[in-house]
């Protein structure tokens, strides 16, 4: 019986679409790190572009719930905990990723009534990845307070502006 797409350990896949040391990685590759033959892989989650897909939307739906608990510094901890995710999302292998952190910033928009919140998710990821890109993530999520304090004050001027 194949397992639902629910099932697939999105985690495991993101790492495995974002290794540093493969440049496009196959369903065979991937099947080999969830543990399943290739053919149940794709019984799971169709095409490598579906699996693509399925990641993509699983790590952003991850963010946009870390983001609703914490608000938009749960970015840096979201990176931290979960670098292949963050890297699926923000890295630039994969294009349809752009259409996920789109979303993302709509949804925040939509759910906050705040447009600066959404737009400042943007700020956030590039601290957050030059962070990571420099080896200072743990330092630079203690900005995430003063940020926390920089997104109030964004956001009351916006409302100001209303």
């Amino acid at each position: 019986m194949a397992r639902s797409r629910k099932q697939l350990d999105f985690r495991a896949v993101a790492e495995a679409l974002t290794h540093p040391s493969v440049e496009r990685v196959s369903m065979a590759d991937i099947a080999r790190r969830l543990g399943v033959a290739k053919p149940t892989l794709h019984r799971m989650a169709g095409s490598r572009e579906e699996l693509i897909a399925l990641s993509i939307d699983a790590e952003a739906e991850r963010l946009v719930e870390r983001i609703h608990r914490n608000g938009p510094p749960a970015v840096f901890q979201f990176a931290r905990e979960s670098p292949a995710g963050f890297a699926l999302l923000f890295g630039d292998r994969y294009p349809e990723a752009r259409l996920a952190v789109r979303r993302v910033e709509n949804r925040l928009a939509r759910d906050s009534s705040d447009v600066a919140a959404a737009g400042l998710l943007g700020l956030v990821t590039g601290l957050a990845r030059r962070a990571m890109e420099d080896g200072v993530l743990a330092e630079a999520e203690q900005l995430s307070s003063d940020f926390d304090h920089v997104a109030k004050l964004a956001s009351r001027i916006s409302d100001a502006q209303s």
